[in-house]
């Protein structure tokens, strides 16, 4: 007579392949979810926004007010000791300090903000980040009345700062 023989259950390869499929696809969403978590996520610029519907607006009274009064710098950068050097152009009068942002392009951990110490004519500091990449550069007073902008490339030790805003 014919007499089955029965397997136990993890002996039947069409029960692997049905586990199998749904196995890799948990696998390879949760290590999708621990790429992303990892990576950070692609950070925004700070600049203040106002959303208005689906529109977003943002803040140019700061830039305006830069290019009222004439406004540039050129910053220099000692590539050895990280020592900046801001020389002020324009009808800024000389504040006390300046504030300079160094924005990381991807990160907003890696940000790094610089005091600028009054010197004579020129307003002091020193950048310490990793220089191996752009940075996006915003100067701005204390009171943050007006702001220039610039890019530093990578390995620069030269920028031109000026307002966002052209004529």
């Amino acid at each position: 007579m014919n007499a089955t023989v029965s397997r136990p259950w993890y002996r039947e390869p069409m029960v692997w392949l049905m586990l199998a499929f749904p196995l890799s696809a948990v696998i390879a969403g949760l290590s999708t979810v621990a790429i992303a978590v990892r990576a950070g996520g692609a950070d925004a610029v700070p600049e203040s926004v106002r959303r208005t519907a689906q529109v977003q607006i943002a803040d140019l009274a700061a830039d305006q007010r830069a290019l009222e009064l004439g406004l540039s710098a050129r910053l220099d950068l000692d590539a050895d000791t990280g020592a900046v050097r801001v020389t002020l152009e324009g009808d800024a009068g000389m504040p006390a300090r300046l504030h300079l942002s160094a924005v990381h392009p991807t990160a907003a951990a890696a940000d790094e903000a610089l005091p600028l110490l009054r010197q004579d004519d020129a307003f002091l500091g020193r950048f310490t980040a990793d220089r191996s990449h752009d940075w996006k550069l915003v100067l701005t007073p204390e009171s943050g009345d007006w702001r220039l902008i610039a890019r530093l490339p990578a390995g620069a030790t030269r920028a031109r700062l000026h307002p966002a805003l052209t004529d």
